[in-house]
C-alpha cells in the first residue's frame, strides 16, 4: 500500500519520479482547500446546487467531530480525522475518519472530478484497511451500507463482510443469502429470518433433517414477507412524526420497545445532571412518577425515548445534561 508514496519511491527509483503521491492523517479541521474538494464532489457526484453547497454546512457536515483526538502510549490515534490523498500537493481526496478503540470507521468520502476514472474510493477502502492493521484497530467500519444503492454496492465486494442487525445487534455475513434477500426487500434483519425459518420448519415431516445451519432457509420470506415484516403504521416518515406516538410505539428499527425497554434498562437508575455540579438519579426528579414511558411530554417519556435509541449497555454511560 505504501509503495507509491513520496518516501519509497524516491528511495527506490532513480531518476526522480514525475509525480509525487502523499497520504497523511491531518485534524478534521476546515480549511479552503478541504472546503473546494467538497464543493466540487457534492456538485459533480450528488449533483448539488451551488446554492446548495456552503462552507457552513461542510464545517458542520464533515469538520470538528466532538471526539477529541488523542494518541494512546501504545501510539495508536483516537478522535476525527481527514486521510487527504495529494498529487503533487494537490489535495485529490479525502477519507473523513473516526479512529476508535476498537475500530477505523469510515464516516465519508469525497475526490475531485478530475481523478473519477481511478476509482479512489477502491483505494480509499485498502488504505483504510491497512491503517487499521497497522494501528492495531481490531475493526475496520466501512459506515452505512443500503443494498439498492449502486454507489455503495461496492462495500459488499470486500470480504468477510458483516453488517449489523438492528433487532438483535448481532454481526450477520453479508453474503449471497442476504444479498437475496436483500434483492426483494428494502429491509432485512437475519435473526427475524432465523426466527421465522424455526417456525416454518416446527412441524415435523418424516424427510426432516436435524442439521442446522447458520443462515436461514428463506421459505416464508421467500414467498410471503408480510408475516416477517409486517407493514407499518405509518410508512412515511411524516405521517409517523405527525402521529405524536413516541417511538417506542412506532416499531422503529433500531429503537427499544415498550417491552424490552422495561425489561433491560432501570429508567429509575439513569444519571442527569442540573448544571449545580452534581450529578442525579432519574428517580429524584420531583415530577418523575407523573409521567409515564410513553407520554413524549413528560420527563420520562423523553428519558424512554433516549435509552430506547441508546440501548441497554450505552444509557449505563452517560449522564443526561439539562442544563445545556
Amino acid at each position: 500500500m505504501h509503495e507509491s508514496e513520496e518516501s519509497n519511491v524516491f528511495a527506490d527509483v532513480d531518476p526522480a519520479p514525475d509525480h509525487i503521491f502523499t497520504a497523511n492523517l491531518e485534524p478534521d479541521t476546515f480549511t479552503q482547500e478541504k472546503y473546494e474538494l467538497f464543493h466540487d464532489y457534492q456538485q459533480n457526484v450528488h449533483n448539488e446546487g451551488p446554492s446548495e453547497i456552503t462552507p457552513t454546512g461542510f464545517k458542520r457536515f464533515l469538520c470538528g467531530s466532538p471526539l477529541e483526538r488523542r494518541t494512546e502510549p501504545s501510539g495508536k490515534k483516537l478522535g476525527s480525522y481527514h486521510h487527504c490523498y495529494r498529487l503533487d500537493g494537490r489535495l485529490i481526496a479525502m477519507s473523513v475518519l473516526d479512529l476508535l478503540p476498537h475500530g477505523v470507521s469510515g464516516v465519508y468520502f469525497l475526490y475531485h472530478r478530475d481523478f473519477e476514472k481511478w476509482s479512489l474510493g477502491k483505494l480509499s477502502a485498502l488504505r483504510e484497511t491497512a491503517l487499521a492493521l497497522e494501528g492495531g484497530y481490531e475493526y475496520y467500519y466501512m459506515g452505512y451500507y443500503i443494498h439498492s444503492c449502486l454507489k455503495m454496492r461496492y462495500k459488499g465486494t470486500y470480504k468477510p463482510q458483516h453488517v449489523l442487525d438492528f433487532e438483535s445487534f448481532e454481526w450477520s455475513p453479508l453474503d449471497e443469502n442476504m444479498g437475496r434477500l436483500m434483492d426483494k426487500r428494502k429491509y432485512v434483519s437475519m435473526s427475524r429470518e432465523r426466527k421465522g425459518s424455526g417456525e416454518a420448519a416446527a412441524a415435523p415431516t418424516e424427510s426432516h433433517s436435524s442439521t442446522e445451519t447458520s443462515d436461514p432457509t428463506p421459505t416464508t420470506a421467500d414467498n410471503d414477507s408480510t408475516s416477517l415484516y409486517p407493514t407499518p403504521k405509518f410508512p412515511i416518515p411524516a405521517e409517523a412524526a405527525n402521529s405524536h406516538l413516541s417511538l417506542l410505539e412506532l416499531g422503529m428499527p433500531g429503537t427499544l420497545s415498550l417491552q424490552q425497554l422495561e425489561e433491560t434498562v432501570d429508567l429509575d437508575d439513569v444519571r442527569i445532571s442540573l448544571g449545580k455540579g452534581g450529578i442525579h438519579r432519574t428517580v429524584d426528579i420531583v415530577t418523575w412518577d407523573d409521567g409515564n414511558e410513553l407520554d413524549s411530554g413528560s420527563v420520562k417519556g423523553v428519558i424512554a425515548e433516549f435509552a430506547a435509541c441508546l440501548g441497554p449497555e450505552l444509557i449505563k454511560g452517560v449522564v443526561v445534561d439539562f442544563a445545556r
